[in-house]
């Protein structure tokens, strides 16, 4: 009986391992975001080793992506091709930066105007 009992605590433990380990997490990246070319480029901080630069190509699915840029060009007069700064939600899959949410983003300084 302790035997079976020790077997089934083992089994539903390697299960909830393995079920964990697939999950897929999101994280929150801090980077740049270009466009013409649909490339996220960050800044990976190690603290033992160099710094990594990560570059993803980036997938909008929360739709507001397009709306920050329509407002910057009529506002702002940025275009296609100037970086911006964004901090994302989401997660990487298969080398695409996939956004589920946009939590801020940094208009050009030389499109900035003093008023």
């Amino acid at each position: 009986m302790k035997k079976l009992l020790l077997v089934l605590l083992t089994i539903c433990t390697l299960f909830t391992i393995g079920f964990s380990a697939r999950k897929i997490t999101s994280r929150t990246y801090d980077g740049e975001y270009v466009r013409s070319l649909n490339t996220f480029t960050y800044k990976k901080d190690n603290l033992i080793f160099p710094d990594k630069i990560l570059s993803y190509s980036l997938q909008d699915d929360s739709n507001l992506l397009d709306q920050i840029y329509n407002f910057m060009s009529t506002d702002y007069g940025v275009t296609d091709n100037q970086t911006i700064g964004l901090k994302v939600v989401g997660r990487v899959i298969n080398g695409v930066l996939v956004v589920d949410k946009i939590e801020n983003y940094r208009i050009p300084e030389e499109n900035l105007k003093v008023k």
